[in-house]
């Protein structure tokens, strides 16, 4: 199937060897990343695939393209992912060959207006300086009535844990609506990983302390902490069933937060 076409040639490439990746954390590298950070990523993409189904899709930022693939798999006419890192990009044109990859900056999108029906752009808007911009991006490319699904990580819940040097701006529940609405109607937040958040709270800072005062690891060998499994995954949607649970609508409280956000927008018209 062919994928939306990018302003330049050659872009799909025959299956090759895909290179080694290293795992910094910030992207998925099939088969090095632990099963609790595969799953989160995985969830996100399982739940935009219920979008995709005979759509030219965009995964922007889309890393080594393990969710761009599986989008094409859940359905899509044809997928195309961008991303910024020229080492992501070979993995990716690499490993899943029924995809176009191009190297890309999110607030500056190698792809004409109204030339795709979904763009995807996971854990993309807090690495920009220019949130504005990617966003406006977003909607250029989108073709009227076409749908945004943007994640990103809630402030209210990231600010407790150790500063992500990779993150330039991160946003809580009322900033990323906000931002969102600005550009795209029919805005749909959702909430992923919602939890108890006094508790929450509690646990991450017991955890940051342990690890400060060199404890985690003995405290972990104490309360019978099992590792992720010695064979990590390299496919989404391989295991079992995502849990509905994990995402669902954003309802509005102070004693439950999501670890992520997700919004859902319509490009209205022109």
């Amino acid at each position: 199937m062919k994928a939306a076409q990018i302003m330049e040639d050659g872009i799909l490439t025959n299956a090759v060897e895909a290179p080694e990746l290293e795992y910094t954390g910030e992207r998925i590298v099939p088969g090095k990343v632990p099963e609790a950070l595969f799953r989160e990523h995985e969830a996100r993409y399982v739940f935009a695939g219920q979008f995709v189904a005979g759509k030219d899709v965009l995964d922007l930022a889309c890393g080594t393209g393990i969710g761009t693939s599986y989008l094409f798999r859940a359905g899509a006419r044809s997928c195309t992912g961008l991303d910024i890192d020229k080492a992501a990009m070979a993995y990716a044109r690499a490993a899943y060959p029924s995809c176009a990859f191009a190297e890309s900056d999110a607030t500056s999108i190698r792809m004409p207006d109204n030339s795709v029906d979904v763009v995807v752009s996971f854990e993309t808007i807090e690495h920009l300086r220019d949130q504005r911009k990617f966003l406006i991006e977003c909607r250029r490319v989108l073709r009227p009535g076409g749908l945004l699904v943007c994640s990103t990580p809630n402030r209210a819940i990231s600010r407790w844990w150790a500063k992500n040097p990779f993150h330039v701006r991160e946003l809580g529940v009322s900033d990323f609506m906000q931002v969102v609405q600005v550009f795209f109607a029919d805005v749909c937040l959702y909430a992923q990983k919602p939890t108890l958040y006094l508790p929450h709270i509690a646990g991450i800072l017991a955890v940051r302390v342990l690890d400060h005062v060199g404890l985690k690891e003995t405290v972990k060998k104490m309360v019978g902490w099992k590792p992720s499994p010695t064979e990590l995954r390299r496919e989404f949607g391989e295991a079992d069933p995502v849990s509905n649970d994990e995402i669902r609508r954003y309802r509005l409280g102070l004693l439950i937060q999501p670890a992520y956000l997700i919004a859902v927008g319509r490009k209205t018209h022109q």
